[in-house]
């Protein structure tokens, strides 16, 4: 007698052998997987979604370079004027560098300021998430924010490096009335514009601002990034980092914050963040003649608006009158 059930598997794995052979002598090119096909077609409809939204990476290398040398021609004569300014001479006093630092806390400010426009419009920034224009950009801005929002203390802990700017003029010295009296009137639900008024700031320190935000407000991403790029804060010479640590022998424990801020700066700067900053610049120029034009005269403008500060405060100096500060609390 057969053996229904024996009958039943010998047939079941007959079976299934030969569908496993047969597997086995197609192509696999002939099996094509419908799921994964729709998902690559779900990828590249997202893919064109997104290109028209932030255009991709430059392919051309060679193009990108002669941006770049391009421009840094067109900001040479400003940016030697600004590193061999006159203001670094003024500053071998410990006053004269508190009513520096009480000027240039403005410009710390304003400097993250352009990078969180850069942040908002590169990345997205909204709930729900979803996924917003080229991911290298979006990897560049959020390193460099990493840095500049939340770097590593000495001490341990975390802080932006406005914050540890005010560490550092509080240490020297330094009055920060005027600065926290400007981000309570931002906190009240003034604008920019409205803030500057309120708080009293120093003429030079107004201008530079309402320049920024001009870029700001015009919304070019490539002009934004610009600005923020070829107006850094590896601006500031060797002469002035050594004027700092030679301060910081006639005066222990005053200037050590500020020495670490200087150092970190040059450091990210000229190491990383500078780098990144033209990538991010020449990636959103993405070749195109016009972008180029508009984002080397962000820069000329971003570094033309500095020296017009620097030549505010040692106009200031001169005078032998500190910065005008408001002491409202």
């Amino acid at each position: 007698m057969s053996d229904p059930y024996h009958n039943t598997c010998f047939f079941g794995v007959t079976h299934f052998t030969r569908r496993i052979w047969r597997r086995k002598k197609d192509p696999v090119e002939r099996r094509p997987n419908r799921c994964a096909q729709a998902n690559l077609g779900r990828l590249n409809l997202l893919h064109k979604r997104n290109s028209a939204v932030m255009p991709a990476p430059l392919t051309n290398p060679t193009k990108q370079r002669d941006f770049q040398k391009s421009l840094s021609t067109a900001i040479a004569a400003d940016r030697r004027a600004l590193l061999e300014h006159r203001l670094y001479g003024q500053l071998r006093t410990l006053e004269n560098l508190a009513a520096f630092m009480e000027h240039h806390v403005f410009a710390v400010w304003d400097f993250m300021s352009l990078l969180k426009a850069l942040q908002v419009r590169l990345t997205c920034a909204n709930v729900p998430w979803r996924p917003v224009g080229n991911a290298q950009v979006r990897r560049l801005v959020n390193e460099i924010v990493l840095g500049e929002e939340s770097d590593a203390l000495p001490t341990g802990g975390a802080a932006s490096h406005f914050e540890l700017y005010i560490l550092a003029m509080q240490e020297a010295g330094a009055k920060t009335v005027q600065i926290e009296h400007f981000i309570r009137e931002l906190e009240s639900g003034k604008t920019v514009a409205e803030a500057l008024e309120h708080s009293g700031v120093p003429v030079a320190v107004g201008a530079f601002i309402r320049q920024t935000f001009e870029v700001i407000e015009r919304g070019r991403p490539h002009e934004i990034a610009a600005a923020f790029t070829y107006g850094r804060e590896d601006l500031i010479p060797e002469m002035f980092t050594e004027l700092v640590h030679g301060l910081e022998h006639q005066f222990p424990g005053k200037l050590a914050t500020l020495r670490y801020y200087l150092d970190r700066h040059i450091a990210l700067d000229g190491d990383e963040h500078g780098e990144m900053g033209r990538q991010m610049v020449a990636l959103l120029c993405e070749g195109d003649e016009r972008r180029e034009l508009e984002a080397t005269q962000a820069a000329v403008n971003a570094l033309r608006s500095r020296i017009r500060l620097w030549d505010g405060i040692a106009q200031a100096m001169q005078k032998s009158e500190k910065p005008a500060i408001l002491d409202r609390r």
